[in-house]
């Protein structure tokens, strides 16, 4: 009998650990390369020729889920507009999908739009503002080029989405690093241009706080008809790392002495400090926290409605006075919450929760079928 040593065991027992795999490697391909074949999507993407801006201009959208389901009444829906698209716009229309999917919803459904960039410094800066880099290479050369931005968003862009998609006139902009320069800078300059803004760690430090002084004067002579903006901070770097200091006192500043002075200027507004995310990484918490800010008091106390199915007309209502706008629950959301409601064994709540629904979506085919008796 041969003998094998706890070695001989090993490489013995790789090697039929080896031919195993190699024998079921042509249908692990197989079954590997027939899953690969369904791609997954989660926007398409759209070309527009700018006049204004003199060049093709592309944009990514990522519609609500139930946006084509036959089933569901055809509805409008608010409109995220995502500045740097090509960063930005996979994991927010995410966060879109994943916090809209459950009762417990902090904000509404959403159209998800990334703007993609060509010129990012040009379009999302207001002034023209060369300077000399650490290398003797010039920076910011084509810097300057952000109203005509604001037009191509006013008069080609906005109008585009709003002829092509259901939009239910309530948009919001999401800007980050000069992006977020840009959303304060449109804000000040054209606040009737979005509903909320959304600035995450803006470049306000840009021509010696251009944007920054024009707050201050602003602040208190302009009424911003309940509009929202929030405003995130990363890391704040210490002094001695001149440029990213400078960067996060100047956001700090803005927001301890401009955006919570509350002068009475009818603006919603909020902050955060995000200490352990960086200029980098900042994006992603923040839209969730800005997001959550700006529809506050919309989700709704699940576990109350079945004694108290009025109380969702209630939240809905409160939050269109807030926002100026009409707001609805999304039909999927009180789809399941009709569900839920007749499974406590309410059957008169979720009677009543039934035909709240059909009049919010006269058009729905499910609501018209749905029984609770």
């Amino acid at each position: 009998m041969r003998s094998y040593t706890m070695s001989n065991f090993c490489c013995l027992s790789r090697l039929m650990i080896m031919r195993a795999y190699f024998s079921l490697l042509p249908a692990l391909v197989f079954c590997f390369g027939t899953f690969a074949q369904q791609p997954v999507v989660i926007g398409h993407s759209y070309g527009i020729t700018s006049e204004i801006l003199g060049e093709e201009r592309e944009i990514e959208v990522q519609l609500p889920e139930n946006y084509d389901n036959s089933r569901f009444a055809k509805t409008g829906y608010p409109v995220l507009y995502v500045l740097d698209g090509e960063f930005n716009f996979s994991f927010t229309a995410a966060l879109e999908r994943f916090n809209t999917k459950f009762l417990y919803r902090p904000y509404p459904e959403m159209i998800v739009i990334g703007i993609k960039n060509t010129d990012r410094t040009r379009d999302f800066t207001p002034t023209n503002v060369p300077v000399t880099g650490r290398h003797g290479r010039a920076r910011f050369g084509t810097s300057g080029g952000a109203d005509d931005f604001i037009r191509f968003l006013e008069e080609e862009l906005k109008p585009f989405v709003n002829s092509e998609f259901r939009t239910d006139g309530y948009d919001i902009l999401l800007g980050h690093s000069f992006g977020g320069l840009f959303t304060v800078y449109t804000l000040l300059e054209h606040p009737e241009l979005f509903d909320s803004y959304i600035a995450l760690d803006p470049s306000l430090w840009w021509d010696d706080r251009l944007v920054y002084r024009k707050a201050e004067d602003l602040w208190k002579t302009t009424d911003f008809g309940k509009k929202g903006l929030f405003v995130a901070l990363a890391y704040e770097a210490p002094e001695n790392a001149k440029d990213r200091f400078k960067h996060g006192k100047t956001i700090r500043d803005f927001c301890e002495h401009i955006l919570m002075s509350n002068p009475g200027n009818n603006l919603r507004t909020n902050w955060k400090y995000y200490p352990e995310h960086d200029h980098g990484l900042v994006p992603i918490p923040a839209t969730m926290d800005a997001l959550s800010f700006l529809f506050e008091g919309t989700q709704l106390p699940v576990k109350e409605v079945p004694l108290h199915p009025g109380l969702v007309a209630e939240t809905y209502g409160k939050m269109s006075r807030k926002l100026g706008h009409e707001l609805k629950p999304d039909e999927s959301l009180l789809y399941e919450l009709i569900k839920y409601v007749k499974s406590t064994g309410k059957t008169e709540s979720a009677r009543e929760l039934l035909n709240y629904a059909r009049n919010t979506y006269p058009g729905s085919a499910q609501l018209k079928t749905l029984n609770v008796d």
